[in-house]
């Protein structure tokens, strides 16, 4: 901005202002001006030894009026008072708010100027012939100073804030400084032609050697001085004290331990040495009796038959009557199998004609983000009131060979290349849609605009002189659009020079509800898309990583049309097992193999399935629910996984049916087999069929749909199943009977050889497994494994993260994936944060004075106040940049004392009229020069009512030029206002870099806390807003939400099984799913699946699909107590059907061989192909998370379960 230059000028000249060739007290070392050094430079002082004189009366009125005191003799004459009068005006905008800063540097700047005791610590060291006079000149002094007195007047501005540049006044007036050496240097430096000093001026903090010259020393007035006290925005002393916050990032931890693992650790170390004694208790009380038999008989035999109570009455009723309606529904589809078919077939197709309705939900917010949650709603307040947030497009240019990505033929490559993205649309130009801070040109952060974009500027000698000095500085190398560009917002290293990377930010507009605008836009990104891959190509020394704002939904889309294909395979290879396997023999290269082979029945359950999600979501799609990508890619593996179960488990049953009555009618033989085995498929449906349900309280609308849709495909491929399915495999079963091969029906077989008998799984777990695994010894070895396995589970729970990183939803081999590694490596600061006021009146000064912060009347805990505090213990509130505040710069722009500000008319004495930017000074006079109540830091004569709105609306519309404080650039967008009103506005801040999922939990968390730390202080509706909150907000609440539907989901379980095993076997059924899911819990902390509500719905899945392994052996063991055991198991060796460990036996060797084929192969197959997908979201959250599932649960219901229901 010009009047920067001005101000550098100024105070640059008015340190110019001495040198000496006599020295001592009561001399002066310069005085007056005597010519210029070159054509183009400023007037420099004469040198002089000339003694100090008393001024003249109008030299004494304007030293007072000036320099606030007066002096019996100066070293300035009348044009040096007038010159540094005006300086420093230019000055006041940047260090008015505090009066200490601002009183140091006036008498700092005064003395160095008027002091009679100049030549005591100036030095003259050159002098030159003046081109224009010939007279000499001063050009290089040193000034002697007392390194206390540098540093106090540095300590009394380092912290004065500048709201219009959201950054420091240090930044402006010191260049940055981080020292009182810097602070000096920078206002001593010769650069005469970018308006600094127009020669050279060199500070020294020893004492002279010769002890001729004295370090300057004086009174410099601390920030927090009782007269000249500073707001706490710039002087921390001044501020309140807020609560004490250690972060939240800090957890309880024992040395590398969590404090929860630990506790876990102890806990079970006591039961593991409390389990060790018990065991050698038994072991030495079994030296003392004989040998324990562990054959079945000891296993079975028990001849105390207990007695029936009315609950289990009760039960058996339920049961009977469920058999009795299984029995007959399954005689009737057998009997009918084409009235059956062609009926299920017409609702089939009703159901899917309403996919025609069917709409795809692809806006990560619809998706991810509930229509109810507060967050949401700030968002749409925010975009409602302030205007959309910005498309974003940005270039990380980073160096292959890990060295510094900054040389001359980068740079010179970079200037090329970045001109051309303003043509690369030859229909829209990129200045058609940029964001242009001024309104004239585009807003790109670049570190080529430094040099407006223009590489003349630079050569290979000076590009990093020049380089590091704007970054330095970036107020002396402004862009076009005058806003100064922080280094870390371009490079990745605070060192600029060493940097690896540098990064290029482009802001376009936001319209989406003017679609040719928004198609535009779009255009444009791919065409920057393209241009990137060609730019790439030229320059083999370079990695660009790059994101436009249409990247991620383009490139998720990409991943469902690559999964398809894995789609495809897995039924393929399920209907290659089911067709086999249903068949119950190996494979052999015969033709009367075929005769057992199922794969016509094989590929109509297949076909059920599709047919039920095809139903499902024409349901669905009926009554409004939207599908997206998950559904359609994640739902056919699902049901597939689940649906398939009840194939084997129905062909099973009839197997084991049609061996003990042979003779039987077909029909009769399905109606047994539907009564045994239905009342199980039912229970185990119900309990998916509600875990779904208990899926859809999670908020988001992507999870709560996607549970809607599985909950119908479960319901609908259960009745097809227990209908269709049964037609079909009477059908089948006629043509097994028949002699007839699969495929090809009408080919006839006379008769069929012998098998010889082959490998039996029945078999083997009867005689092997089951005897081991329900013996005493074996039982106490398997509570005991599984009590451990717990336990490790529950110590590794704390390495559970959470988030949901955007890299694993994109598909492999995705340019994003690269642009966000690379985001986490090289970007060097962080997302905006916004502190929205909502319904504030601040045209009252109580409110005024809630908000405000820069002046002493504001509130101890003002919003600014607490704003500022918050600023300054970043570390742990992730705030890294000061809040700007718009009610200070309008209050400050009414400060008379800036009489390039706010500015009226003096020929209009009666009513208000504002003077413009550029009318001349002679017609105009500061707004509150003659204000009564005055202008002061107690706030008394600010403006309120209907005159702060006057004022308002003209500040609103002033330009940053000449003054500073005009609120048009900074703040035209950030308040939502009428003519006679405010109704929101808010401040702006500025995040640490977010490098992890765990990162953004962490500032949003703190984003709340900060509110919520404000609205403890003060009455004010206000709310934090960032882009990325939205996506965040689930993991507030996620932990208690886990636990609470998990909680639900196991009630769940227990209440209706109750009703058809029994609360005993229930509430086994109830720890067994309980030990599942905390086993889950250690396979997520080792596998790397973060918890999210992707996880969370899929461990609620995990408790449906744990019944679906764990319900048929427990309802096998129901069955097996209530009604006798199988026929097969009643011999004079097995003597009472309700022993002790009867039913848990009966019910491990007749449902144990189908849960292991019918269930664990199945899912197996099923999910091992979503280990071949593009997407990491599928292959994090359901390859391994489904993956561990199956092995987890098949461990449970094969060893714990059968031990838990033989203690019944």
């Amino acid at each position: 901005m010009h009047f920067l230059r001005l101000v550098l000028a100024a105070i640059s000249a008015s340190l110019a202002l001495a040198s000496s060739l006599s020295t001592g007290e009561g001399y002066c070392s310069m005085y007056g001006s005597c010519g210029k050094r070159s054509i183009f430079g400023g007037q420099l002082p004469c040198p002089t030894d000339r003694k100090a004189e008393a001024p003249s009366l109008e030299e004494l009125i304007v030293l007072q009026r000036v320099c606030g005191k007066s002096f019996d003799k100066t070293c300035c004459s009348m044009d040096q008072l007038l010159n540094m009068e005006s300086s420093l005006k230019r000055v006041d905008p940047l260090i008015s708010s505090c009066p200490a800063c601002r009183r140091n540097f006036y008498d700092f700047i005064c003395d160095f100027t008027c002091s009679p005791n100049q030549a005591s610590f100036v030095e003259v060291t050159k002098t030159s012939q003046a081109v224009d006079t010939k007279q000499d000149i001063v050009t290089e002094i040193t000034q002697y100073v007392d390194p206390k007195y540098a540093e106090a007047f540095f300590d009394s501005c380092k912290n004065v804030k500048f709201s219009a540049t959201n950054g420091f006044a240090m930044d402006l007036i010191g260049g940055g400084a981080k020292n009182y050496q810097q602070f000096l240097k920078f206002l001593g430096d010769e650069k005469p032609l970018l308006g600094g000093s127009p020669f050279q001026i060199n500070y020294s903090y020893k004492k002279d050697k010769s002890e001729l010259f004295l370090p300057r020393s004086g009174d410099m007035k601390s920030c927090d001085d009782e007269t000249y006290r500073c707001a706490c925005s710039d002087c921390a002393q001044s501020c309140p004290q807020l609560p004490s916050f250690n972060g939240y990032a800090e957890s309880c931890h024992i040395g590398p331990l969590a404090c929860f693992s630990f506790s876990i650790i102890i806990i079970w170390a006591a039961l593991i040495f409390a389990l060790g004694i018990y065991h050698m208790f038994l072991h030495k009380k079994k030296l003392k009796l004989p040998d324990e038999d562990n054959s079945i008989n000891s296993l079975l035999v028990n001849t105390n038959s207990p007695s029936v109570s009315p609950t289990a009455s009760f039960q058996q009723n339920i049961i009977s009557g469920l058999q009795e309606v299984f029995e007959t529904t399954g005689y009737y589809c057998a009997k009918f199998p084409g009235v059956t078919i062609g009926f299920s077939l017409v609702i089939v197709i009703l159901l899917s004609s309403g996919l025609l309705k069917l709409e795809l939900e692809t806006d990560p917010t619809n998706l991810w983000v509930s229509p109810e949650e507060p967050a949401l709603k700030n968002m749409q307040f925010f975009e409602s009131n302030f205007g959309e947030w910005f498309r974003i497009e940005q270039l990380i240019v980073s160096s292959r060979n890990d060295e510094p990505i900054l040389n001359w033929d980068n740079i010179k490559w970079w200037f090329e290349k970045e001109a051309e993205l303003e043509t690369l649309n030859a229909n829209v130009s990129l200045s058609d849609i940029c964001f242009k801070p001024l309104g004239e040109t585009c807003g790109i952060q670049s570190f080529t605009q430094y040099f407006q974009g223009d590489i003349n500027y630079l050569n290979e000698n000076n590009w990093k002189q020049n380089l590091k000095s704007c970054t330095d500085s970036p107020v002396n190398c402004l862009p076009s659009f005058q806003q100064p560009l922080k280094p870390n917002i371009l490079f990745d290293n605070d060192s600029v020079l060493d940097s690896k990377a540098f990064i290029v930010t482009i802001l376009i507009n936001s319209n989406l509800s003017d679609e040719n605008y928004t198609q535009s836009a779009i255009e444009f990104e791919h065409l920057v898309q393209d241009w990137v891959t060609k730019v790439q190509s030229e320059n083999s020394n370079v990695t660009i990583s790059y994101s436009t704002e249409i990247s991620l939904t383009e490139e998720l889309n990409k991943s469902t049309n690559t999964d398809i294909k894995i789609v495809v395979i897995s039924y393929i290879c399920m209907f290659l097992y089911a067709s086999l396997a249903l068949g119950g023999k190996w494979p052999k290269a015969t033709l009367s193999f075929l005769i057992r082979t199922r794969f016509l029945l094989g590929l109509g359950g297949i076909t059920i399935i599709l047919m039920s999600i095809l139903s499902s979501a024409g349901l669905c799609a009926v009554i409004g629910l939207k599908s997206t990508l998950i559904i359609a890619e994640v739902i056919p593996f699902l049901i597939l996984a689940i649906g398939v179960d009840n194939i084997f488990l129905i062909v099973h049953e009839l197997n084991n049916i049609s061996a003990v009555l042979p003779d039987a009618l077909i029909e009769t033989r399905i109606a047994l087999a539907m009564g045994n085995i239905g009342p199980s498929c039912l229970l185990s449906a119900t309990l998916q069929f509600f875990m779904f349900l208990i899926a859809t309280r999670v908020d988001m609308p992507a999870v709560k749909n996607f549970a809607y849709y599985s909950a119908g495909a479960i319901l609908i491929n259960f009745l097809l199943q227990m209908t269709t399915f049964v037609a079909l495999l009477s059908v089948d079963q006629k043509r097994v009977e028949n002699r007839r091969l699969d495929c090809v029906p009408w080919i006839q077989l006379d008769e069929v050889p012998e098998e010889k008998e082959q490998w039996n799984l029945v078999q083997f777990i009867k005689e092997k497994y089951a005897p081991a695994v329900l013996s005493k010894s074996g039982k106490r070895k398997v509570i005991t494994f599984f009590v451990l396995w717990t336990g490790v589970s529950l110590s590794l729970m704390p390495l559970i993260q959470m988030g949901l990183d955007q890299r694993t939803a994109l598909p492999q081999g995705s340019y994003l994936i690269d642009y966000f590694d690379a985001m986490y490596q090289h970007l060097n600061v962080g997302p905006p944060v916004f502190f929205v006021m909502k319904d504030l009146d601040v045209t009252q000064r109580e409110n005024q004075q809630r908000v405000c912060g820069k002046f002493s009347a504001c509130d101890r805990y003002s919003v600014a106040n607490i704003l500022e505090q918050e600023y300054k213990r970043k570390d742990v509130s992730t705030i890294q940049d000061p809040a700007s505040s718009w009610i200070d710069d309008f209050l400050g722009w009414l400060n008379p004392d800036l009489d390039e500000c706010c500015r009226v008319k003096k020929s209009s004495p009666l009513e208000i009229e504002f003077c413009s930017a550029n009318a001349p000074a002679r017609q105009c006079q500061p707004c509150y020069q003659d204000h009564s109540p005055a202008y002061n830091t107690t706030m008394e004569g600010f403006p309120t009512g209907a005159e702060f709105m006057t004022y308002f609306n003209q500040w609103i519309q002033s330009p940053s030029d000449p003054c500073p404080l005009g609120g048009k650039a900074p703040y035209d967008t950030s308040i939502a206002r009428t003519a006679h009103n405010i109704t929101a506005s808010y401040f702006r801040a500025g995040h640490k870099p977010l490098k992890s999922q765990q990162d953004f939990i962490v500032a949003y968390q703190n984003s709340l806390r900060i509110v919520k730390e404000i609205k403890q202080y003060n009455d004010i509706d206000m709310f934090a807003f960032s882009p990325f909150y939205v996506f965040f907000v689930q993991y507030e609440t996620i932990i208690q939400k886990t636990f609470l539907l998990l909680s639900g989901a196991v009630a769940v379980i227990v209440a209706i099984s109750s009703f058809m095993l029994g609360w005993k076997r229930a509430a086994v059924l109830g720890v067994v799913v309980v030990s599942v899911l905390i086993d889950m819990g250690g396979v997520m902390a080792i596998a790397g699946i973060s918890l999210n509500a992707v996880s969370l719905v899929n461990l609620v899945i995990c408790g449906g699909l744990a019944v679906e392994f764990a319900v048929h052996i427990t309802k096998a063991s129901s069955n097996a107590e209530n009604a006798g055991l199988s026929q097969e198991f009643r011999s004079d060796e097995l003597l009472d059907h309700t022993s002790e460990h009867g039913s848990a036996f009966h019910a491990l060797t007749t449902v144990g061989p189908t849960t292991i084929t019918g269930i664990t192969l199945t899912k197996l197959i099923g999910i091992f192909v979503l280990a071949f997908t593009s997407s990491k979201i599928f292959e994090i959250y359901y390859f391994r998370m489904w993956l561990g599932l199956v092995a987890v649960a098949a461990a449970h219901s094969l060893c714990l379960l059968p031990v838990l229901l033989s203690y019944l």
